[in-house]
């Protein structure tokens, strides 16, 4: 537009010459046409005023392009993980980052998908897990920080109280060795066994309780099983997203652990992305007061920040 209003001055300028080199024959002539150009020029400068303002209000002048986004692409459970992830989805997209949920529903390709690198990380596992994994794919991962807890609880369908367990109470817990651990360990909090002292989370098994305390009968199964079998026992462990996800009332509950959990949920990723940047700002990101707020208040307890 700048361009076109040097044209037209320019050109009011030609004719304003021309008009000079006729002398001073038809002078009041000369005088009227001038006066025409300067009408017409003035014009045309109000126009193309006009037309700059609309440009810069429709920001077509010198618009800046935006920025690139980056596009994580994750594997993540849907309760809590992927509400979570989306509470952060405006102040990611303020560091310009996208999120690709790849999936939501899990199953064993998970594992393949973070070590092939089909997705950049991975959020649905702790520590204890993930080394776990390692071991049993031979992988390298790497836990880039813990967001949150999900205290391992035990529920009933049929008692209000732990203290309302009949003796000899049928109760099921998970057969994976990670979870089968932390319900073990619940257990023994609470005053139901003792545990082997050498007990681990990769060797975790009926096998290591010494001794009963408190008369209880252990069924151990695959936890997709749990929930839907839950009526055929009088006590049940699972985690509570599982829970979340099945509608269950997470604030009534016989027992679970105490909120110095040691199993943060972690955000998981392989050696090709343990420095990259993106993935600490988003880390950071889910690691600051807003999303622990949105955590504490959402979940009433479910689900709590990491520490």
């Amino acid at each position: 537009m700048k361009k076109k209003l040097a044209f037209i001055m320019a050109g009011a300028l030609t004719v304003s010459a021309l008009l000079a080199g006729c002398g001073n024959n038809g002078g009041s002539q000369e005088a009227a046409d001038t006066e025409g150009v300067a009408e017409d020029t003035a014009s045309a400068a109000d126009d193309t005023a006009a037309d700059d303002a609309q440009e810069a209000e429709n920001g077509t002048e010198a618009e800046e392009p935006s920025a690139e986004k980056v596009i994580l692409k994750c594997v993540c459970d849907l309760t809590p993980h992927s509400e979570i992830l989306d509470a952060a989805r405006d102040a990611l997209a303020a560091e310009g980052i996208e999120l690709n949920f790849v999936s939501t529903t899990w199953d064993a390709t998970w594992n393949d998908m973070l070590i092939d690198g089909e997705v950049d990380f991975a959020y649905f596992m702790h520590v204890p897990a993930m080394e776990s994994i390692e071991e049993e794919m031979g992988a390298t991962l790497y836990s880039m920080g813990g967001i949150h807890v999900e205290p391992y609880t035990c529920f009933s369908y049929k008692y209000a109280e732990k203290d309302d367990l009949p003796e000899n109470a049928v109760i099921a817990i998970p057969n994976d060795a990670s979870n089968e651990y932390r319900a073990l360990k619940v257990l023994e909090a609470e005053g139901y066994l003792k545990l082997n002292p050498d007990i681990t989370a990769a060797n975790a098994s009926v096998n290591e309780i010494e001794e009963y305390l408190i008369p209880i009968e252990i069924v151990e199964m695959d936890q997709a099983n749990i929930i839907p079998s839950a009526a055929d026992f009088d006590a049940y462990f699972v985690n509570a997203n599982r829970a979340l996800e099945a509608g269950i009332d997470t604030s009534f509950y016989l027992m679970r652990e105490g909120e110095d959990s040691e199993y943060a949920n972690i955000i998981t990723v392989t050696e090709a992305n343990k420095d990259n940047e993106h993935i600490k700002t988003l880390v950071k990101v889910l690691q600051s007061d807003d999303v622990k707020n949105f955590i504490t208040e959402h979940y009433n307890g479910a689900v709590i920040p990491a520490k």
